[in-house]
């Protein structure tokens, strides 16, 4: 009967409510924690794989361009009578050494595609076969520039390959012939990257745009298709139905099976790919998972029951006191009347609530002269002031609404959302002051506030718990209106940074941005130009200042107008610019020269019935480590920008 008696009663099913909701609540929590870790556990996986393919494309990237310089270097020395004879080319090509261990063999091949010499490793080759029919060597006899073939089957060694070859052109600017290096796509090291290969369920490969495998974990994979290859079907079609994009940005994506990440190799037709499979990818999730339920149920069994045991001792027959008391809440309560009696705790706990409805009335009218009293120092401050709570304005003072535009009864009781710009605004100084109020105890920031009107502005805002470590009890804030000193600074830091005659970036700022990038060229290599006006003393001379000041001003649009976004373009004094090209290769930074020399060669001045034109020297040079600083950078650029003057102006040189 007891036992029946206590499951019936409202203590035993508020205790059986409190602990279901205490298990609830933390399986919930539990689900909720491990599905969010999910979330982002996979989008950091894809990022970190994306990031990953972006540096393995351009770490193969510079082995390309390496390749490539090597062989046009290779050009550039061959004797001209060596191509007369099998003999001599064949001794030119074994006297490099270090040239033959980057290819897996050489070949000097005149114009009519006759083999001349050919060397594989060391050893003189004695199958010299015509290759006047082969792609390549039509498409490079073709131009004057370095060309990396499709991939071949070699007659010689029957492997599959790949040939970069440079044209060789005579005085008379024909072309003499070729020199071949041939790399086997089985067996090469160019397109190694390291971080995936080894693991378990890893597969690297590159790929070119019609989806022929060149490189593969797998050897035997090469020169196969990628429509064939496990888990990467579908990826590449969509690829494949895009127009085959080579894209230096990786992408990366979680299919049902597997996680593949691809980027493409800058400056080639290769896209970079590895093929994760998805259970491998993801084992540390699972694990986690696995050993966060157990832990999960512990803690809502742990949870069950201390909300059952404090609910037990909480849950006591006090409902007539619980009564009286709500009634004392109300501001039109009587005095003193209709309390319990009686001895032992609920006799004293009615005494108590007596006294406490007396000294409510004494401490309301305490509490409104104190406030009267607050809000006379408030509206003496000379900045804003405000007390909120639970999100709302509870006092502000007289300079808080000449700075918000708003009257007293305007902003009292209001959500504090109305001083904000927008909720988006709203939510990012909540993101900024809750760690703050959690780590110091106050946020002190700068932050874009409206006034009533709309108007934004800048105001200084410090807030500080009325209670320290309690927010609840409300927050004090002091609001600076800080606009114009704002202003003021951005006007002094702009500048101290550019030209004031085009408003281009200063020679000061630019030696420094040039000082950073320089101790950083080993990992990131970049080019710098250096550009000097041609016949800008002729435009000062015949037009006078204000001419020439106006060419200024129209080259430094010009020269900004052809330039990239990461790209910066500074006016280091008097006619002479200068430009950082950073993570820009010679043969982009060349193409970027002449583009700038060809858009100031067009402009013309129309001044008091004359035109002007001038033309641009520029000197390029290539930083990737060899400089110790800015100085020497821009001591390369001078020099090289003094050689195309001395070889007729209005050109670019590069740095030797």
């Amino acid at each position: 009967m007891k036992l029946t008696r206590l499951v019936q009663s409202l203590k035993f099913r508020i205790v059986a409510v409190a602990a279901l909701s205490g298990v609830l609540a933390a399986l919930g929590a539990a689900t909720l924690v491990l599905d969010v870790t999910q979330r982002e556990v996979q989008h950091m996986l894809l990022a970190n794989d994306r990031e990953d393919r972006e540096q393995g494309a351009a770490m193969l990237a510079s082995k390309l361009d390496i390749l490539k310089r090597s062989v046009v270097a290779v050009a550039q020395r061959v004797p001209a009578p060596a191509w007369q004879s099998s003999s001599a080319m064949a001794e030119f090509l074994l006297g490099l050494p270090a040239f033959d261990t980057l290819f897996d063999n050489v070949a000097a091949v005149t114009a009519d595609g006759t083999v001349v010499a050919r060397v594989e490793r060391g050893v003189a080759g004695q199958n010299l076969a015509n290759v006047a029919d082969r792609a390549y060597f039509k498409a490079a006899m073709a131009g004057d520039q370095v060309l990396v073939s499709e991939p071949i089957i070699g007659r010689a060694s029957r492997s599959a390959l790949i040939v970069i070859a440079m044209p060789v052109i005579a005085s008379d600017g024909k072309p003499m012939g070729l020199i071949n290096a041939a790399l086997r796509l089985q067996f090469n090291s160019l397109f190694a990257s390291p971080g995936g290969a080894g693991r378990e369920g890893v597969r690297d490969l590159v790929m070119d745009r019609a989806g022929l495998i060149l490189s593969h974990s797998n050897p035997e994979r090469v020169m196969g298709h990628a429509k064939d290859e496990p888990g990467l079907a579908d990826v590449f079609a969509r690829w494949h139905a895009s127009g085959s994009p080579i894209d230096t940005l990786g992408t990366a994506a979680l299919s049902s099976d597997h996680l593949v990440s691809m980027a493409g190799i800058a400056d080639s037709n290769w896209q970079l790919v590895r093929l994760t499979q998805r259970s491998s990818a993801l084992a540390p999730l699972a694990a986690a998972q696995r050993a966060a339920w157990p832990v999960a149920l512990a803690a809502g069994a742990l949870a069950a029951l201390l909300a059952g045991a404090l609910t037990w001792a909480t849950t006591r027959p006090i409902e007539q006191l619980r009564e009286r008391a709500v009634r004392m809440l109300r501001s039109d309560d009587p005095s003193g009347d209709d309390w319990p009696k009686g001895a032992g705790e609920i006799g004293e706990m009615s005494q108590a609530f007596q006294q406490l409805l007396q000294q409510r009335d004494v401490q309301r009218a305490e509490s409104h002269a104190l406030l009267r009293q607050v809000q006379a120092v408030l509206d003496n401050a000379e900045v804003g002031i405000a007390l909120t709570r639970d999100g709302r304005f509870e006092m502000v003072s007289r300079q808080f609404c000449a700075i918000f535009g708003c009257e007293p009864v305007q902003a009292i009781g209001q959500p504090t959302r109305m001083i904000h710009a927008s909720d988006e605004a709203y939510a990012a100084l909540s993101a900024r002051a809750m760690p703050a109020f959690m780590q110091h105890g106050m946020f002190d920031g700068e932050v874009e506030l409206a006034r009533r009107n709309g108007q934004t502005f800048w105001a200084q805002m410090r807030g500080r718990a009325v209670v320290p470590g309690d927010r609840t009890q409300g927050t004090i804030w002091v609001i600076t209106d800080i606009t114009q000193a704002r202003q003021q600074h951005a006007r002094l830091s702009w500048a101290a940074s550019h030209d004031k005659l085009t408003g281009l970036t200063n020679r000061a700022a630019f030696e420094v941005m040039l000082d950073d990038a320089t101790t950083q060229a080993t990992e990131l290599p970049f080019c710098a130009l250096f550009i000097d006006l041609d016949r800008f003393k002729q435009v000062n001379d015949t037009g006078g200042h204000a001419a020439g000041d106006t060419l200024l001003r129209d080259i430094a649009r010009e020269l900004e107008s052809c330039l990239r976004k990461a790209d910066t373009v500074a006016r280091l004094g008097g006619d002479e610019f200068a430009v950082l090209l950073l993570g820009c290769p010679i043969p982009r930074a060349l193409a970027i020269a002449e583009k700038l020399r060809a858009a100031v060669d067009d402009y013309r001045l129309s001044w008091d019935g004359q035109s002007h034109s001038v033309g641009a020297s520029i000197g390029l040079v290539a930083v990737n480590g060899t400089h110790a600083n800015a100085a020497e950078v821009l001591r390369d650029a001078d020099a090289a920008c003094y050689e195309a003057k001395r070889l007729g102006r209005n050109r670019v040189a590069v740095a030797a």
